[in-house]
């Protein structure tokens, strides 16, 4: 393989690394947006919920 050849065989697979980033890239952020619309979601629907008056069901204790 002479040198003109190998420059082009690189520059075909840096332009295929650099479609391949940006379309990555691209499902990345609509599975964040997505992820954002759900929890944006679920919050809200945590808001509706109404709160008891006794206290009882309050707190929730949680440990990781």
């Amino acid at each position: 393989m002479d040198l003109t050849s190998y420059i082009a065989a690189m520059s075909t697979n840096m332009a295929q690394y650099n479609v391949q980033t940006a379309v990555s890239i691209g499902m990345l952020k609509n599975s964040m947006e997505s992820a954002e619309a759900v929890n944006a979601q679920l919050i809200e629907m945590m808001d509706s919920v109404p709160m008891p008056s006794s206290g009882v069901g309050s707190l929730l204790d949680v440990r990781a």
